[in-house]
């Protein structure tokens, strides 16, 4: 079982700053937070974390799991592993959804102990070893970098997604024109999705930002980049195929385990419960169900 994972009880409190010369970062694992917002999904937040740990061995990684007021066997399951950091809101409310993803991940970035910060959703999946390079990559090309990640887990045509694209912003624009919606804007260019993208929390911090949707901006991966873009930072992305090699988004997948959350499109809510359900008929999903060893408590070296 890996043990690239420090218990977050007791990792020990590096600056999220902190600098390194050249030599020093090509002979160490990189050091990152992941924060994963949570609201009874025990099927799925038990999978991600296994997955997490699983595939994690060369990595330093801090792992956070906000707690937005579960009240099932989910929160006890999450309270019995002792090397993650839970943070628990009793006072959330499921109906307070997304805005509780968004202050989720604003309370972790200000709990945050490593040099990058990783927001993740608890319907993502780790597939391979090298899952995290693809953005330590991008994001180390510059210091200017401060996130980088890929667009939608969606492998479609891209002359079909920019006419979706396009599409759905005029719509957006008309039900807003006839008062059925808020005002419209169209997206520069695409941006690091939130479903798994990294974050220079330095920067975050120093400029105040936040994954809550301010000044007329969509809350989370989108609000966050165009603070970024108006810091004068950039958000490389990197290619869909190659963020898909090494992770799995189910997307909106708690609307296939909890009727509160339920899609309000009848046509998405069953391709939704259709894919879990292809899902957990897989062979490596079925495995990491099968492998409690992950849950197991971190054991401390030998001096």
């Amino acid at each position: 079982m890996s043990q690239g994972i420090l218990s977050g009880r007791s990792a020990s409190n590096v600056g999220a700053g902190a600098s390194a010369s050249t030599s020093d970062r090509a002979n160490r694992r990189p050091r990152l937070t992941i924060c994963i917002p949570h609201w009874q999904a025990e099927l799925f937040i038990k999978l991600c974390l296994r997955s997490i740990r699983r595939h994690s061995q060369k990595y330093d990684l801090e792992v956070i799991v906000v707690d937005n007021g579960s009240h099932d066997r989910s929160l006890e399951y999450l309270r019995s592993l002792d090397w993650i950091r839970l943070i628990e809101r009793p006072n959330e409310v499921h109906t307070n959804w997304p805005e509780n993803v968004f202050t989720a991940w604003d309370r972790g970035l200000r709990e945050a102990t490593r040099e990058f910060y990783v927001t993740m959703h608890s319907d993502v999946f780790i597939r391979r070893d090298d899952w995290l390079d693809p953005m330590l990559r991008e994001i180390e090309r510059s210091e200017r970098n401060a996130a980088s990640g890929s667009w939608k887990l969606d492998l479609e045509n891209p002359i079909y997604a920019w006419q979706k694209r396009v599409i759905g912003y005029a719509g957006a624009k008309a039900r807003a024109w006839i008062g059925l919606g808020k005002p419209a804007q169209w997206q520069l260019h695409n941006y690091p999705r939130d479903y798994c993208a990294m974050y220079r929390p330095r920067v975050l911090l120093a400029h105040g930002l936040t994954f809550r949707g301010i000044n007329g901006y969509t809350g989370g991966g989108y609000s966050i980049a165009r603070q970024i873009w108006d810091a004068g930072y950039q958000t490389p992305i990197f290619p869909v195929r190659e963020m898909a090699r090494g992770v799995f988004h189910v997307a909106h997948g708690t609307a296939a385990i909890a009727p509160e959350k339920r899609l309000r499109r009848a046509r998405k809510q069953r391709q939704t419960e259709r894919k879990v359900a292809r899902l957990l008929c897989s062979d490596w999903i079925q495995d990491l169900q099968a492998d409690d060893r992950l849950d197991q408590a971190v054991t401390a070296k030998a001096a």
